[in-house]
């Protein structure tokens, strides 16, 4: 299977030509040769069976499936939303069903086994998609030359122990939960491990901000290598703004200060995924010179 034979790829395919230049697919290609892999990778199932235990489902059925019916071919995969196995819906990499409702058929066909009540897929964000259909988060992504100049009155530095950044992100959720307990329930903060080697790497950041005279922590910024489907560069992994310190725009400057770092390549993408219900993230990110440029879509299946 080649991925530029699918047509649900093809304004995938565009826009690697505008993010990376013209007839720069090796991305997709790689992400797509992936997916076509697990197929056959017990390695992968087991990622699910050896902590899943469902009746009436045998460890092969949590690898990809390569479904025809009808002369049309769709490649997916189950998935459990939050890691929660009461929510599951099937992930749709490439298909070339001509309409919604008969791709929707047939997942819900292929994998009733499983219940699912959605089927999300990726769709470059201006994808015209029926009424039903409901975002669940969006790439956000701009080359750094692209980015915004930083705010004099804002830098990064690191932190004194990782302990101090595991804290602020402790509380900043802590906090969430309490404002927002409906936008907890689909974000979750970064975990311990991974922040100490963010700190250890100089990639998890205080974010300082001077107020009248005065410099303190306002927040963290963790940003490293990573890609999300096939678009690579470096990720936003965690972002955290004090609630004290909230609507300053200090989590945007903060982007762009990352931005002019020195030795930071011009042309490399800083990317990151957002929650729909994140509108605090999603201005962020618009302010610092980020767009959305692909969304996870989920649509209704009956």
């Amino acid at each position: 299977m080649q991925f530029s034979e699918w047509p649900s790829l093809t304004a995938q395919i565009e826009l690697a030509d505008t993010l990376y230049g013209a007839r720069e697919n090796d991305r997709i290609a790689a992400w797509f040769e992936q997916q076509v892999e697990r197929i056959d990778d017990p390695a992968f199932a087991r990622r699910f069976s050896d902590h899943i235990d469902l009746p009436g489902i045998v460890q092969g059925d949590y690898n990809h499936r390569h479904v025809r019916v009808g002369g049309r071919h769709l490649l997916g995969g189950i998935r459990f939303y939050g890691q929660d196995i009461t929510r599951p819906f099937v992930e749709v990499f490439a298909h070339d069903f001509d309409t919604w409702e008969t791709l929707g058929d047939c997942v819900a066909a292929e994998w009733r086994n499983f219940n699912p009540r959605h089927m999300r897929i990726l769709a470059v964000s201006d994808t015209v998609l029926p009424p039903a259909a409901m975002v669940d988060m969006s790439i956000y992504a701009a080359r750094y030359r692209d980015m915004g100049a930083p705010d004099g009155h804002v830098s990064l530095a690191a932190f004194g122990s990782a302990e101090e950044a595991v804290a602020m992100v402790a509380e900043r959720y802590a906090d969430t939960r309490r404002r927002n307990p409906v936008l907890a329930q689909n974000v979750s903060a970064a975990n311990t491990g991974d922040l100490h080697i963010w700190h250890r790497k100089g990639q998890a950041l205080a974010i300082r901000a001077t107020v009248d005279g005065v410099t303190t922590t306002v927040g963290l910024l963790a940003i490293a290598p990573g890609a999300i489907a096939w678009i690579d560069g470096d990720q936003i992994n965690e972002e955290v703004v004090a609630t004290a310190s909230n609507g300053r725009g200090f989590a945007s400057c903060a982007q762009r200060a990352w931005a002019r770092l020195p030795g930071m390549d011009r042309d490399r993408l800083l990317i990151g995924t957002i929650h729909r219900l994140n509108t605090a993230s999603r201005r962020t990110a618009i302010s610092a010179g980020r767009r959305a440029v692909m969304d996870y879509v989920f649509l209704p299946l009956t």
